[in-house]
């Protein structure tokens, strides 16, 4: 997937890019939206050596956004149907409220288990965007460029 943005920041090898949001950024989540939900910031490797203010094409691995995707939406359900089972399972011909409990409980612990996941890749720090290129001032004048942002009060 490959998107176009400006660069907010520069720190070492890495970027923060500003692009306005497009349907596809709604539904990945890989981005921080910004609070009208019009632009989002996203971190990525800086191959070519982009500076604050550049216009830059930005790609993102399409398999890492599906993989993604597949953790945080599929892991829940495929938790809650085998926890769904076990409790069956432990409850017997018995029919009882065990079945149910049981997958709100892996349900729950699915979601914990998504949430420790997602904490140790951002430890590891795995940009899953790459700048590959700058824009020419040519192209650059076709594009809608957002609106910087600052934080922290720089």
């Amino acid at each position: 997937m490959r998107e176009v943005g400006s660069v907010i920041s520069v720190k070492d090898d890495a970027v923060v890019v500003a692009m306005p949001m497009s349907g596809a950024c709604e539904k990945c989540g890989m981005c921080i939206a910004t609070a009208d939900r019009k632009e989002v910031l996203l971190l990525a490797k800086n191959g070519p050596g982009a500076s604050v203010g550049d216009l830059v094409e930005i790609e993102i691995a399409a398999s890492k956004v599906i993989a993604a995707a597949f953790i945080v939406y599929m892991v829940p359900v495929f938790m809650t149907i085998i926890g769904f089972f076990v409790g069956g399972a432990v409850a017997g011909p018995d029919e009882s409220q065990l079945p149910i409990v049981t997958a709100l409980v892996f349900l729950v612990l699915s979601f914990v288990g998504v949430w420790l996941y997602d904490l140790k890749l951002r430890k590891v720090e795995r940009r899953q965007a790459v700048v590959t290129r700058i824009l020419t001032e040519a192209e650059a004048k076709n594009r809608r460029r957002v609106q910087t942002v600052s934080f922290g009060g720089e």
